[in-house]
């Protein structure tokens, strides 16, 4: 349907009624001049009839896109999966799948109409045929990486209190590997910013269980954030627990920080400015910001468990975060892992 390499056809004359009935103020000369900036725009315009093709790279696209965009002013240009393509079918549990379960489905009850799903799902669908089309390799990483998180939380018999930071940061995980996969790489992001306040919370709770803050942070009467647990955990750590990791301007600040800007949707930092568009759409650029930051976040929470667990052992195959040359800061993960673990990766 929209951006990125390629078409679509835009209804011109149902643009400009639509703009009336949602009383959009618009100035036909204005609108006339973007349109005439584009490719040889009114032989497009006079030889397509009613449907006139245009470049969404266009000045008459990008309005279209970051101003006034409205799905139903554009007609998709899309083609089914082939059956042999095994994300070309949909699927759905049966009830005895769950580990709890009421019985049988009842039957649809309110059954969503294909328009607005397909205008919910096309750009999602689209783009998560095109990044797994080409990111394979990335993604069953990060799938993996997922998978060992699981295995590290802890005994669900014996919490300790950093289990349930744990066990919601997987969940933070899991969705930002669907959200990644989708498009949507800032929620992705905000996910793992999330996920890295969780279990820097966890750690400063493991370390701190009678601390008052962290008890009312427990039982839901105040905030307790990243940044005033980092803080605390500079005066409290000694040397050789990589306390230098916590100290402003370090590896852990800078990541949050960074993170912050995303969950915020700070300017540079927003979905428009990742998809460099409307979305979401695949952006090369930002599936690799996305994936790099997610390994970081692992990496980075892996050494927080283990500076609260002493006894903590990582799962063998995520050890591959601190083995990778090509991770950013990998001499900083490689010595903070040495400090904490007493032995290199």
């Amino acid at each position: 349907m929209l951006i990125s390499d390629c078409h679509c056809y835009i209804d011109i004359p149902l643009f400009f009624r639509r703009l009336v009935k949602d009383h959009i103020p618009y100035n036909d000369l204005d609108c006339l001049r973007l349109v005439s900036q584009t490719t040889e725009p009114y032989k497009v315009l006079h030889h397509h009839g009613r449907h006139h093709a245009l470049p969404l790279y266009s000045p008459l696209g990008k309005w279209l896109n970051r101003s006034y965009f409205n799905p139903s002013y554009l007609l998709p240009m899309s083609e089914k999966l082939q059956l042999a393509d095994f994300r070309a079918v949909r699927s759905k549990l049966e009830p005895d799948d769950f580990a709890i379960s009421e019985g049988q489905d009842a039957p649809p009850s309110d059954l969503i109409s294909k328009d607005v799903w397909d205008g919910i799902m096309h750009l999602p669908e689209d783009v998560s045929i095109r990044i797994s089309d080409h990111n394979g390799t990335r993604l069953r990483l990060m799938h993996e990486l997922w998978g060992d998180w699981i295995k590290g939380i802890g005994d669900p018999d014996r919490p300790d209190e950093m289990y349930n930071c744990l066990l919601d940061a997987t969940d933070c995980f899991q969705c930002a590997n669907f959200n990644f996969l989708h498009g949507f790489y800032r929620a992705a992001i905000a996910e793992l910013r999330t996920a890295l306040e969780l279990v820097m919370i966890g750690a400063y709770g493991n370390l701190n269980p009678d601390n008052e803050d962290y008890i009312n942070w427990k039982t839901g009467k105040s905030d307790l954030s990243f940044g005033r647990c980092r803080k605390r955990l500079v005066g409290s750590l000694r040397k050789g627990q990589a306390k230098w990791m916590f100290e402003d301007a370090s590896l852990l600040a800078t990541t949050y920080q960074k993170l912050c800007n995303y969950t915020h949707s700070r300017p540079d930092s927003s979905d428009g400015a990742l998809w460099q568009s409307n979305g979401p759409v695949y952006n090369n650029a930002a599936i690799k910001w996305t994936f790099f930051t997610t390994l970081s976040v692992y990496a980075l929470s892996y050494l927080l468990a283990r500076l609260a667990r002493r006894n903590f052992t990582m799962p063998e195959d995520s050890k591959i975060l601190f083995e990778l040359d090509w991770m950013p800061n990998h001499q900083t993960l490689v010595q903070a892992f040495s400090e904490l673990y007493g032995h290199t990766p």
